[in-house]
C-alpha cells in the first residue's frame, strides 16, 4: 500500500493510492455501493456512490442522504428535490388493494406498477425515506381488518420489499394518521388508541412515543388525518393537536384554530410553511381547503380544484402536489394537480390518472427525488 501527501495551502492530505484507488490521475475515485450493501457501520460524514440511485451520498443525521439535500445551506425545501410519487393500496366497493401507481412530477404521466405490496393495504396511512416506503396496518384479504403488519415497497427499484416481524407496529391501528420528520421519524396515531408510536426510518422499527396523540375510531369511521411540516406536524380526528418535533411534546388545537374534527377530511403537506386541512364534510362533501400556517396556526379558505371529495390520496411534492383517487359518494380515480404557490389547481385527465383499479380511495402516497 502507498500513502502520498499532498499539499493543499497548509493542509496535508494522505491519499491511499495504489490498493484502493482512491486518486487517480483522472479524479477522485468514490467507493461504490448498491442501496443495499450500503456500509453496516457508517460513521457521520461517510462519502459513497449509490450505484442504485447513481448518486453521491453521505451520511448524517442517522441515515444516507443525498448530497444535494446540504446544499442551499440546507434549507429545508432543497434538502430533497421530490420529481415522482406514488400512491399505494386503498379500496373500492370493500375490496382491497394491494396495488402501487407511479406519478412523474415533471410529466404528470401516471404509470401503473402493479401489485408492489405484499399484503392489501386500506384505511392506513404510512412513511418513507429516501429508498423505502412503508404501510402500516396490512391485512391478508378481509377488508377493513385490523393488523399490526407493516408492508413496504422500494421506490428505487420499483419492486416488493414485503414485510419484516421487526416492523410491525406496537399495537393495531385502523384509520391511522402518520406526521412525518423528513425521513427520519414518522409519529403514529389514532386507530382506537391514543399513544404516539414513532417509527425510526434510520433503523426501521418503532419506539415508544411520547405525548398524546388521536385516540380516532377503531371502526374507522371518523380515523385521523395528518400533515407535515420541517420542525411542527399536526393530527385531527376527534380534535386537533401540533406537534414539535424536536420535544415530542403536542399540545391541543381547536376549531378557532381553523382545525377539522374529521379525519376523513384529508391533509396535504408542503415545504412552504403551510399545509392544507380538510375544511368540512365527512366521508365526502369536503368543498374547501383550510390553508395553514405553521408558524402562526392561522389559516383562511381556498377552494378545493374538485369539490365533494374525502378520503384522498395526498402525496407532497416540490412546488405542486397532486391527488390521487378520493372518495365522492363512491370510490374512484379521480386526480388533480394542486400548486402552492397560488393554492389553486386543476383537475387532471386521462394519462394523468391512476390505472390498474377500478378506483381506490383510503390508500396511502409517498414520494422520492
Amino acid at each position: 500500500m502507498e500513502v502520498r501527501a499532498i499539499a493543499s495551502g497548509r493542509v496535508n492530505m494522505a491519499f491511499i493510492v495504489n490498493n484502493t484507488n482512491v486518486l487517480t490521475t483522472n479524479g477522485l475515485n468514490i467507493p461504490v455501493y448498491t442501496s443495499s450493501t450500503r456500509p453496516a457501520n457508517p460513521v457521520t460524514g461517510q462519502v459513497i456512490y449509490n450505484s442504485s440511485t447513481n448518486i453521491i451520498e453521505i451520511y448524517a443525521d442517522g441515515f444516507w442522504k443525498d448530497v444535494t439535500q446540504s446544499a442551499s445551506g440546507g434549507q429545508f425545501p432543497y434538502r430533497q428535490i421530490i420529481t415522482a410519487s406514488y400512491v399505494a393500496g386503498g379500496y373500492k366497493d370493500s375490496s382491497p388493494w394491494k396495488n402501487v401507481n407511479r406519478m412523474q412530477h415533471a410529466t404528470d404521466i401516471m404509470t401503473n406498477l402493479g401489485d408492489l405490496l405484499s399484503q392489501n393495504a386500506n384505511y392506513t396511512s404510512g412513511a418513507n425515506n429516501l429508498v423505502r416506503a412503508w404501510v402500516w396496518c396490512a391485512a391478508a384479504a378481509a377488508f377493513g381488518e385490523t393488523t399490526r403488519q407493516t408492508v413496504a415497497f422500494n421506490m428505487n427499484t420499483e419492486t416488493t420489499a414485503g414485510s419484516q416481524g421487526s416492523w410491525d407496529m406496537p399495537m393495531a391501528r385502523n384509520d391511522c394518521g402518520t406526521i412525518f420528520k423528513e425521513q427520519q421519524y414518522a409519529y403514529v396515531t389514532g386507530g382506537g388508541d391514543s399513544s404516539i408510536s414513532v417509527w425510526t426510518m434510520a433503523t426501521e422499527v418503532f419506539i415508544t412515543g411520547s405525548g398524546t396523540g388521536q385516540t380516532g375510531d377503531a371502526s374507522y369511521q371518523y380515523g385521523v388525518s395528518a400533515w407535515s411540516d420541517e420542525t411542527v406536524g399536526y393530527f385531527w380526528g376527534s380534535s386537533g393537536q401540533k406537534m414539535t418535533f424536536s420535544t415530542g411534546t403536542t399540545f391541543g388545537l381547536g376549531t378557532a384554530n381553523g382545525v377539522q374534527t374529521n379525519g376523513q377530511q384529508k391533509g396535504i403537506s408542503s415545504k412552504w410553511g403551510k399545509g392544507y386541512m380538510g375544511n368540512e364534510g365527512t366521508y365526502n362533501e369536503g368543498y374547501n381547503l383550510r390553508r395553514y400556517v405553521s408558524a402562526t396556526d392561522s389559516y383562511w379558505t381556498v377552494a378545493k380544484p374538485i369539490g365533494n371529495s374525502g378520503e384522498e390520496n395526498f402525496d407532497m411534492g416540490q412546488n405542486w402536489q397532486y391527488m390521487m383517487g378520493m372518495y365522492n359518494g363512491a370510490q374512484n380515480n379521480d386526480g388533480w394537480k394542486f400548486t402552492y404557490s397560488a393554492d389553486q389547481g386543476y383537475a387532471l385527465g386521462s394519462g394523468s390518472l391512476r390505472t390498474g383499479v377500478p378506483g381506490g380511495s383510503s390508500g396511502h402516497c409517498f414520494w422520492k427525488a
